[in-house]
């Protein structure tokens, strides 16, 4: 880290002194601007990232009060009911109530069917901080753990989070914001690479932690557990700012609380599905920690550790980045189309000292950041934020107070022109860019080759970088109305076709709420309905379908197929045992599979070392298959797999 920001420190000084193009000064100032931007964001990140540290829970005490608190306002109430249910079957004694701030009959009929407590207020000022801090006094529990209306927890969250509350100055303990659904636009997954990048990967299985060891971790609005007398301490949630979760921390570190971070996802929530409800969301957390500046700044605040007040300083200044990336992305097609350079002399002394510069600080990123980080993957979502954040950054010091906007959860709306125009603007100009230095080259119009090359290429780098952006986000994976789990689940199928009935044993390869992709080694009638038996662990459910279609490249004649097929008529007590299943088995599976893995060059590095330790290394993939067993001997009839009525 040392090492990396004295190297950004040198190429800034030689820069400022050799290379500042005094004929282009506006353009060369507000560039130096962009560098210097990213010097004092890359020494932030360091100082945070600065000793990661690992906790152990503790066993949770017995006869603790909890109550658990669900915001909502709007969201649908299908969604809703997931949350409550996995509230519900956390396995330490608690309360659990929905907080509707909708006032919405369904949300108070939910609560009755499902039998937990319904609190919903007549005004509704100051959005989420206002229904929490609503619910507090109608309340009584010694701790008080918060989920918002889309996230799921697991059912051991209070046992492994209570334990840490044994120190008596601990106001809350907060978990990892974790989204489940994969097809989201902060998630890639590569099955087979077993590759994968999250938006905020970096920010919650590493970040986190290491603002642990400062005492400055912090809230992030959901799956947490406070004690009461620390929020009653600071006058309940703040309610000044739209992110409630960060101003709430910085005054409880404020009194002398502390925090603490336990890196394990133990709930998991849904990202925005689009693009629209994806910049809500973004406006909104930019919006709100920008005005902490304005409201209760953390560098000069009294009350905060120095450790403490870099911490959240370099949480509101990871804000400040879109106009720095708007530079970067428009200088080089400014510099084509202009032939004005915001660097004098662009020489090869300047380019030595800039690609090793580069090479250094790409290095201590991945290595320091431990292979959670994804550049290209970062550079995207970049892309697809700078705009955005701009905004946030104009609106801010003139509406401290901004308007609280839900943000939008399940299936992804079409992305219109509107919401890609800064994009397709960064498109537009840098292969206006490109075509316009091809000229000069081609024509001989501009002598510096070398200048107009290395414009060409970041133009060409920069517009391609934004068409990816906008194939990502218009991708129509994005616009699923149900999310589907990955894993196996054993089923037995009868089906009705011109031969006969077909009886069998099939697996799934994902499961949702409509249905499930059912692989089988003979072939079903599509457009049939079928008859379906599955086994979720202890239980079985029976339940009927209809095979939808075929999935493309499983249509041999000899098997196997793969088959779409929608479930009919689902009880809501099947479709709660299938989510439950889903949550607590299925989805943990899953996610230990898509853990992050190694860079590539840490791969490669791994794989030549298995080669110099063995000459002919066995290629294998670890996968997951459900068997049905069947045992046989003279004195005993064949065993199938035990039902669950039947299961001891």
């Amino acid at each position: 880290m040392v090492l990396t920001l004295a190297v950004y420190l040198y190429y800034l000084v030689y820069r400022l002194l050799y290379t500042i193009n005094h004929d282009a000064l506006t353009f060369s100032v507000v560039f130096y601007y962009a560098e210097l931007h990213g010097f004092i964001s890359l020494a932030l990140y360091f100082f945070q990232l600065w000793r990661p540290i690992h906790r152990t829970p503790s066993p949770a005490p017995p006869g603790l009060a909890v109550d658990v608190f669900i915001p909502t306002y709007k969201e649908d109430i299908s969604l809703l009911r997931k949350t409550v249910i996995g509230c519900l079957q956390m396995t330490y004694p608690h309360t659990t109530y929905i907080l509707d701030d909708g006032t919405r009959p369904e949300c108070a009929a939910l609560a009755a069917e499902l039998g937990c407590e319904y609190v919903a207020r007549t005004e509704h000022a100051h959005a989420k901080a206002g229904n929490l801090n609503h619910a507090l006094p109608v309340s009584s529990g010694e701790f008080v753990a918060v989920f918002d209306a889309d996230f799921v927890p697991q059912p051991h969250f209070l046992d492994t989070t209570l334990g840490y509350f044994s120190d008596s100055r601990l106001a809350f303990v907060q978990t990892p914001q974790h989204f489940y659904n994969t097809d989201s636009l902060t998630f890639r997954f590569n099955v087979t690479k077993r590759e994968r990048w999250t938006e905020q990967d970096v920010f919650f299985r590493l970040m986190m932690p290491a603002r642990d060891y400062w005492n400055s971790s912090f809230f992030v609005g959901t799956s947490a557990v406070f004690r009461r007398r620390a929020l009653e301490d600071i006058g309940g949630f703040a309610v000044e700012t739209i992110t409630e979760d960060l101003h709430t921390s910085v005054r409880i570190y404020k009194k002398g609380w502390r925090g603490l971070y336990h890196n394990e996802p133990l709930s998991n929530g849904l990202a925005a599905n689009d693009l629209k409800n994806y910049h809500t969301q973004k406006l909104r957390w930019a919006q709100g920690n920008i005005a902490l500046l304005f409201v209760e700044n953390p560098l000069w605040t009294k009350g905060l550790t120095l450790p403490q007040r870099i911490c959240f300083f370099a949480s509101v200044f990871s804000w400040l980045i879109g106009l720095p990336k708007l530079i970067y992305f428009i200088a080089p097609a400014i510099m084509l189309l202009t032939g004005r350079y915001p660097i004098d002399p662009f020489d090869w002394p300047l380019i030595w000292r800039y690609g090793l510069f580069l090479a250094v600080v790409i290095s201590s990123i991945k290595i320091v950041s431990r292979g959670h980080t994804r550049l290209f993957g970062d550079e995207i979502s970049h892309m697809l934020n700078f705009f955005v954040l701009i905004k946030a950054i104009v609106k801010s010091p003139f509406r401290r107070k901004a308007r609280f906007v839900v943000t939008g959860k399940g299936a992804g709306q079409h992305s219109g022109l509107q919401g890609l125009a800064p994009q397709l603007t960064i498109i537009a100009l840098c292969f206006a860019g490109v075509e316009w230095g091809a000229l000069k080259w081609f024509y001989s119009i501009s002598r510096d080759r070398l200048g107009l090359a290395m414009a060409i290429f970041w133009a060409l780098n920069n517009g391609v970088l934004a068409a990816l952006a906008v194939a990502t986000v218009t991708a129509p994976l994005y616009r699923r109305q149900a999310f589907r789990f990955e894993g196996a689940i054993p089923v037995d199928y009868t089906a009705e076709s011109h031969h006969g009935t077909l009886h069998g044993q099939g697996v799934t390869a994902d499961v949702s709420d409509t249905g499930v992709a059912l692989i089988t080694p003979s072939a079903l009638p599509v457009g049939d309905p079928v008859h379906l038996r599955l086994h979720l662990g202890s239980q079985a459910i029976t339940c009927h379908g209809i095979v939808r279609y075929v999935q493309k490249g499983f249509t041999s004649t000899e098997g196997p197929f793969r088959y779409g097929v929608q479930f009919i008529n689902l009880t809501q007590a099947q479709l709660d045992i299938i989510t439950t299943f889903c949550f607590n088995r299925m989805l943990p599976t899953f996610l230990q599979r898509a853990e992050a893995t190694p860079s590539s060059s840490t791969r490669l590095l791994a794989a030549w070392r298995r080669l110099r330790q063995r000459r002919h290394p066995t290629p294998s993939m670890p996968i997951s298959v459900p068997v049905i067993s069947e045992t046989a001997s003279p004195n005993s009839h064949s065993c199938r797999p035990l039902d669950a009525e039947h299961q001891p």
